[in-house]
């Protein structure tokens, strides 16, 4: 640096080393800027609390999602349907709440828990038995049969609602003891569907109720099926919705609406459950 007539002059050289940090400042801030951005666009969670018979069709979906949306980590809770709405009662953090029954959903619209549900998709429960079948069960009458051994859900939890109302029907075409003859032959109770079909599939238990999902899934290779007489079977209807609680209620609205999109309703279908239109 140098004096002239007054004035301060610059070296070029050290011109340029000003200029530089200068440029430098903007870019480090106009780096922190598009950091924070992009912070700010990733990282958001969704909750959802779908009922266990859920578990492939919304792990498939879960993925699509994630896909569409990136920097959205999707959380998925799968239980009975009364577990979770027990939790939705304690405000346990949750976006959406897909229930295996209309029930469970009536009663989170009643509390104030949910926004408006929509029916998303069916599904028909069946009674599985093991592969080898040592109880010699073919039909639903069997399941009466002393010695037999079931499992099934804990009650409240809609598949067993469902099996408690396909026996009541089933009283008046094999005799008004049946219902309690089958609940005699129950010797454990579960904590969803998918655990009950389990325990059958293992051979831990010679049958259970479940929905024809359960039994196309995993298990599907080491348990039969027992169809129940269609005059006697009752169909599961599925509402979802997003919760009041919600924290990300576009997303959530965002998972709902895939969900019910022609792509949602494939991929359900591809699990064995039957459109609710």
């Amino acid at each position: 640096m140098r004096l002239a007539r007054g004035r301060v002059v610059v070296a070029p050289v050290l011109l340029l080393f000003l200029l530089g940090v200068a440029f430098g400042l903007v870019g480090c801030g106009g780096s922190d800027q598009g950091q924070q951005e992009e912070e700010e666009s990733e990282g958001s969670t969704l909750t959802v609390l779908a009922a266990s018979s859920l578990t492939n069709a919304f792990g498939e979906l879960e993925a699509t999602f994630e896909q569409q949306n990136p920097g959205t980590d999707v959380a998925m809770s799968f239980g009975g349907s009364t577990e979770l709405l027990t939790q939705l009662e304690q405000r346990a953090p949750a976006d959406v709440f897909a229930s295996a029954d209309e029930a469970k959903m009536d009663t989170a619209v009643e509390e104030d828990l949910v926004t408006e549900p929509q029916t998303f998709a069916r599904n028909r429960p069946v009674v599985i038995v093991p592969i080898d079948n040592p109880a010699g069960i073919r039909e639903l009458q069997d399941l009466a049969n002393p010695g037999a051994t079931l499992v099934l859900a804990q009650e409240g939890v809609p598949i067993a609602e469902y099996a408690k109302d396909i026996l009541a029907n089933a009283n008046a075409e094999y005799g008004e003891n049946f219902e309690q003859a089958v609940l005699n032959n129950i010797v454990s109770r579960e904590a969803n569907v998918r655990a009950s079909a389990n325990r059958v599939a293992l051979g831990d238990a010679d049958a259970t109720f479940v929905y024809v999902t359960d039994a196309a899934s995993d298990i599907g290779e080491r348990v039969e099926v027992i169809e129940i007489p269609q005059n006697l079977n009752v169909i599961a209807t599925y509402p979802i919705a997003t919760t009041k609680g919600s924290q990300n209620a576009d997303l959530a609205q965002k998972w709902v609406d895939l969900v019910l999109s022609d792509e949602g309703q494939r991929v359900l279908e591809s699990y064995g459950f039957e459109r609710a239109s």
